[in-house]
């Protein structure tokens, strides 16, 4: 299992294990390789890829909510230990957001 670090002078580097990662650029339309770069005119469009993912995940759980009475005691634990892709991609979100502001690019692969 390998990492990604991504990097931007609008923000401190954020370093996430590859898999996350690359459910992060399918969902925002990029190529998943090894280095790369979002630049300010692709930041708003990644940042809205990524929040209509997040809306999505939280309608979906909200509109089948779990019983945890029917859940064995594996799925339970499971379920407590669980990220959502909210939690999983907070600081990177963030990070698109500053770079936006400063009109900077976010780079990985370092």
């Amino acid at each position: 299992m390998g990492i990604v670090k991504f990097k931007s002078k609008a923000a401190g580097d954020i370093v996430m294990f590859k898999t996350n990662a690359a459910q992060i650029f399918k969902i925002i339309g990029i190529d998943s390789s090894e280095r790369g770069v979002i630049e300010p005119q692709d930041l708003a469009h990644a940042h809205a890829q990524l929040v209509a993912a997040i809306n999505t995940e939280r309608m979906a759980k909200a509109e089948n909510p779990i019983d945890e009475d029917e859940l064995d005691d594996e799925e339970k634990i499971a379920l407590k230990n669980h990220v959502s892709l909210e939690q999983r991609a907070y600081t990177f979100l963030k990070m698109l957001e500053e770079a936006q502001k400063k009109n900077v690019d976010v780079h990985w692969g370092f």
